[in-house]
């Protein structure tokens, strides 16, 4: 016999999962990126969850935890299930495939020297996931056009959920505020960051490790969306050029993400 709530207790139980999972999706639980960058390697809250954005790995994974035991499904299956099937990305998972050993693509430093590729034995929410440029244009393109979700939540997970004040995402910095960004008026949503424009609202995911940068931003009511997909940690350093040419994005927070420009390196 399953377990039974009282309704009160349920509907609260439903709202504080919920707004769990709204800290985790706009980086506001107060975790830091990853334990170990800690010096004593330990997990720790940082500030008052909901209070400051910080970019968490580890609050994705928490996120990952909750919804792995509230469906009963690793996250991989979940994966397939709800997005990877359904969208036909044949060439995507949470964990490696030796068929991908076929037909890969690895990371390369500033000097062109390839990178070990690491291949994910477990799913992590936090960034395990391989795919293909073809496959990663499907997803995007089904969310960009709200597919599979109504237009409320769409509007809601590409709308400023809290306002970013930092001087720059990581480092130091990140923790000393400043009003470089305030023209923009930066921000983080469900799992993208949003900032606005004379012409637009954007929204904008990016990602990066060792050999690996990559962006993607949408300019929604203009229609306009743009991936990048850069295998070289000089990658990110043509970002700002290669919007400002492309789409004529000249807004990209990109001291604020990092992305020094080529011609501005030392």
């Amino acid at each position: 016999m399953g377990l039974r709530l009282p309704r009160l207790f349920s509907r609260t139980l439903s709202c504080n999962l919920f707004r769990k999972k709204l800290i985790c999706l706009s980086h506001t639980t107060g975790l830091p990126n990853w334990r170990w960058f800690e010096p004593d390697k330990k997990l720790k809250i940082k500030f008052d969850p909901g209070t400051r954005y910080s970019y968490s790995g580890e609050g994705i994974y928490l996120l990952q935890f909750v919804i792995e035991q509230i469906t009963r499904k690793d996250y991989e299956t979940i994966s397939k299930e709800r997005v990877f099937n359904p969208l036909g990305m044949a060439n995507t998972s949470q964990v490696w495939q030796s068929r991908f050993d076929e037909n890969l693509c690895l990371g390369h430093n500033d000097k062109g020297e390839p990178y070990e590729l690491m291949k994910w034995k477990e799913a992590s929410a936090g960034g395990s996931m391989s795919t293909t440029l073809e496959d990663f244009t499907k997803f995007y393109t089904a969310f960009i056009s709200s597919q599979g979700m109504t237009k409320n939540v769409f509007t809601e997970m590409t709308s400023e959920q809290i306002r970013i004040k930092s001087k720059r995402q990581f480092g130091p910095l990140a923790i000393v505020d400043g009003s470089d960004n305030d023209n923009i008026q930066l921000g983080y949503g469900l799992g993208v960051g949003v900032f606005k424009t004379p012409y637009d609202r954007a929204f904008f995911k990016e990602g990066h490790d060792d050999g690996w940068g990559h962006y993607s931003v949408c300019f929604p009511d203009k229609k306009i969306a743009v991936i990048i997909m850069t295998n070289n940690d000089n990658g990110e350093s043509i970002f700002k050029e290669l919007l400002a040419f492309a789409i004529v994005d000249t807004f990209i927070p990109w001291q604020w993400e990092n992305y020094i420009p080529y011609d501005l390196k030392n």
